[in-house]
């Protein structure tokens, strides 16, 4: 048999086919490492953000949300605006914390203009101020006494290691499958929901009702109000105080007429 020679046209193309396959197969290859890491790096993103909101959701709502103090809402927007890792969270929050600053300046300003207007009215004798001018007083004082409270007052954080646990009572058995649902959403807030319980007494009240004990699980509360709305159910939130000696921290329960 005859051997090709090195200047064979049918062994130089065989060469060059090996040489394409040869670069197609690293180029697929890089392509897919690199493919691969970025997915990788999405997932890992993804993940620590899930992380950091399940870590804000546990104090963000008492904080922020339930908060109507400007300046600890500017002062937590523009912290977590710095420290957040995930970019993404990172930037939310410092758009939010340009909002509040919106708010923050209104507040400074309103403090501003009253403080003015008391001291118009405090070089006046009181006895020649007609009513208008002492009902501003009043309402500039108020003003006044609220703005320093509000900048005295230090930032409590809530408890974040209860963790919440959710009963649910129905009214009729046809609900049942229901809250068989709700229980798989409440677990997935990070509550707990033991179960469901039958209570004929359900049936006669006028609204559904979120019953919490402690003016601290009352965050809790809201956010299982908020969860309801998504799936369609109005549910009134009903502090019941007075039995908090007899109930645990984080006992919140769901009651559906």
């Amino acid at each position: 048999m005859e051997e090709n020679s090195p200047n064979d046209p049918s062994l130089s193309f065989e060469k060059y086919k090996y040489k394409v396959d040869l670069f197609k197969w690293l180029i697929g290859s890089v392509a897919l490492v690199v493919m691969t890491t970025i997915i990788d790096w999405g997932f890992k993103d993804r993940a620590a953000g899930l992380q950091e909101i399940q870590q804000y959701d546990k104090y963000a709502t008492e904080l922020i949300i339930l908060n109507n103090d400007p300046v600890k809402k500017r002062m937590l927007a523009q912290f977590f605006s710095k420290v957040t890792p995930s970019e993404k969270l990172r930037d939310g929050w410092e758009k939010y914390y340009r909002e509040v600053n919106v708010e923050y300046r209104e507040f400074l300003k309103k403090d501003s203009i009253a403080q003015a207007k008391l001291k118009e009215l405090a070089n006046k004798d009181s006895t020649q101020l007609s009513e208008s001018q002492k009902i501003e007083k009043q309402q500039a004082e108020q003003t006044v006494r609220e703005t320093q409270r509000i900048n005295s007052q230090p930032i409590v954080l809530p408890n974040t290691t209860v963790i919440p646990v959710v009963y649910i009572q129905i009214g009729s058995e046809d609900q049942h499958s229901f809250a068989k649902n709700l229980i798989g959403k409440i677990i997935g807030l990070g509550y707990k929901a033991p179960g469901i319980e039958l209570v004929a007494v359900a049936q006669k009240m006028k609204n559904n009702e979120i019953r919490y004990f402690r003016q601290s699980d009352e965050s809790s509360a809201v956010v299982i109000q908020n969860m309801l709305k998504d799936e369609g159910v109005d549910a009134k939130l009903t502090p019941v105080f007075r039995l908090s000696s007899q109930t645990r921290e984080g006992t919140i329960e769901l009651w559906l007429k």
